[in-house]
């Protein structure tokens, strides 16, 4: 039986009335994805585009993930057959594939990450598999069905061609990047915040249209139509947090005595 429950997952949360939420996870370490789970959180998204996590410190944060009951999502570099297949070889439950512009971009990434011909590599001998081949045909199958495959829109193309990957099978949930969506637009991410959540609304709606699940960093003025999101990434929180406590700490030192 497969291990893979990311859309069960998604959709039991949304069933609740509530929608799922996560975070980004840089670190190397696998505590920050245990802490992530025993905050409650329904997924993490483990960062191999910008992070500077490798393969072994991928299987940490995967096992803490299995441990804390939580969904892991592996953002891979590039939308590269190979990557994807090695994050869901490793355990990962979904991928996020960054800067897809097209419907065939979003074609190819789909295809890699599903037992089907030309599609996924056939291996037993591998952690996502549970290193077993035992009736293959039903777990290959409960496989796809759960794997989740979130293209990234984070470029112009994407905005433009957001009907025609939604349109793509397999793709039922999108994920939307302001960062990059901001410096491809040339505009700054916070001071034109406006233009950013036009964008998000146009995108979000034509998604909606065709039965796609979006999501969106929270806080930034696209919760109302997000049917996911992430909060902010371990690393940054932990400096959120750490500048809070600095700031209060100095606020009620009292000064050494001389």
């Amino acid at each position: 039986m497969s291990k893979n429950r990311a859309r069960s997952t998604f959709d039991a949360v949304t069933a609740e009335g509530r929608r799922p939420v996560g975070g980004f996870v840089m670190s190397s370490d696998p505590n920050t994805t245990l802490i992530y789970g025993a905050a409650g959180c329904d997924f993490v998204v483990i960062d191999r585009e910008h992070g500077i996590i490798d393969l072994a410190s991928l299987i940490g944060h995967l096992r803490s993930a299995e441990a804390g009951g939580i969904v892991p999502i592996v953002r891979v570099l590039e939308n590269n057959p190979a990557l994807i297949q090695q994050a869901l070889d490793s355990g990962a439950q979904g991928v996020l594939v960054p800067k897809v512009g097209t419907a065939d971009q979003a074609r190819r990434a789909v295809a890699a990450s599903r037992y089907q011909a030309g599609g996924r590599g056939m291996c037993p001998v591998v952690a996502g598999t549970g290193f077993s081949g035992e009736d293959w045909a039903t777990f290959s199958k409960e496989t796809n069905d759960n794997v989740i495959l979130m293209p990234l829109i984070e470029t112009w193309q994407g905005v433009e061609n957001i009907a025609e990957i939604a349109a793509v099978e397999g793709v039922d949930h999108i994920f939307f990047g302001l960062a990059d969506l901001s410096q491809d637009l040339g505009i700054d991410m916070l001071a034109d915040a406006d233009r950013l959540i036009e964008i998000w609304r146009h995108v979000a709606s034509v998604a909606h249209a065709a039965g796609v699940r979006i999501g969106a960093p929270l806080g930034y003025g696209f919760d109302p139509e997000a049917d996911f999101g992430t909060l902010d990434a371990d690393l940054s929180s932990l400096r959120t947090a750490t500048a809070r406590s600095l700031a209060a700490f100095r606020d009620a030192e009292a000064p050494l005595p001389r």
